[in-house]
């Protein structure tokens, strides 16, 4: 009998469909900011919104099990989605199950009636506010042209104002890009008495950014891909799978508004750019210049 169920075991797990620990889909293609650390402050792309009908689309076809964390964005601004409501409204209705729903913003686009219908439909779990900088006016605008540190301010108090009323689950995050220890103190001090959460991180030198550009490093590259090594998928605006969250679109590895997320995984075309990475990495027009 023990046997006959370690040969059941075996085959069900060949059969099963893997959980994902992160899904990033870009409901927004582009910003409206140019944020001198972001691919996004060199290409300029035209702002673009992911239709309701093919978010849910996508969603059903990412056949899994579990996934850990769903966030909606990659290099968009979320906020600027006009049918954002709508889009979280069909996220409940997937077979699998998801633990956490996250939003990140820039601050910048004030829609506060949307923000509070955001709230209201109570499936956002996660609200990361960028806030970069050493916690003065004029570093903040400097990363993060054209933002607007009182515009910041505004929506970090009024955010805080309609989580308490509609979703007091939501848990409210800043990420802030900080290089000194008085900075840190400086950020902890103002968002603290506003109800935040400060994470702080060091720089990503993201390809095609500014801040790449000026400083120039010399890039060390390793075989294959961190990205792909781990349980992530990453969807553009318009369903195609890019490979993951360090550039907009290196190279484009199915779409899942025509395919099942398993038959992109086993595809030949996804094989072939493996093999790229482990052994031909450094003549490859974006990941040769990636130190991830």
């Amino acid at each position: 009998m023990n046997k006959l169920r370690q040969v059941f075991n075996l085959v069900t797990r060949k059969k099963r469909i893997p959980f994902l620990n992160r899904v990033g889909i870009d409901i927004v293609h582009g910003c409206q900011l140019r944020c001198i650390g972001c691919p996004n402050s060199t290409l300029q792309p035209a702002i673009r919104f992911m239709a309701v009908d093919d978010f849910d689309t996508i969603l059903r076809n990412i056949d899994i099990t579990f996934l850990k964390g769903l966030r909606l964005f990659n290099f968009g601004e979320p906020l600027l989605h006009p049918n954002l409501p709508d889009i979280l409204r069909r996220i409940p209705k997937q077979a699998y199950r998801i633990q956490t729903v996250g939003i990140s913003t820039n601050a910048q686009h004030h829609d506060f009636p949307m923000l509070e219908e955001v709230f209201r439909v109570g499936v956002v779990n996660l609200l990361i506010v960028s806030c970069d900088g050493d916690g003065t006016k004029e570093e903040y605008e400097r990363l993060r042209p054209p933002g607007k540190y009182e515009k910041l301010i505004e929506f970090l108090i009024k955010a805080k104002e309609l989580r308490d009323r509609y979703s007091s689950e939501t848990r409210l995050v800043t990420s802030t890009i900080i290089e000194t220890e008085e900075g840190q103190k400086r950020w902890m001090d103002l968002l603290a008495p506003l109800g935040w959460t400060p994470v702080f991180r060091d720089w990503y030198v993201l390809p095609h950014s500014v801040k790449a550009r000026i400083e120039q490093k010399p890039i060390v590259l390793k075989k294959g891909c961190q990205q792909f090594r781990e349980k992530y998928l990453y969807v553009d605006f318009d369903g195609t799978i890019v490979p993951c969250c360090v550039y907009p679109r290196p190279f484009e590895l199915g779409n899942l508004k025509e395919n099942k997320f398993s038959e992109v995984l086993n595809s030949p075309q996804r094989k072939m750019m493996v093999k790229e990475l482990k052994t031909n990495k450094k003549n490859m027009p974006v990941c040769g210049k990636c130190p991830y």
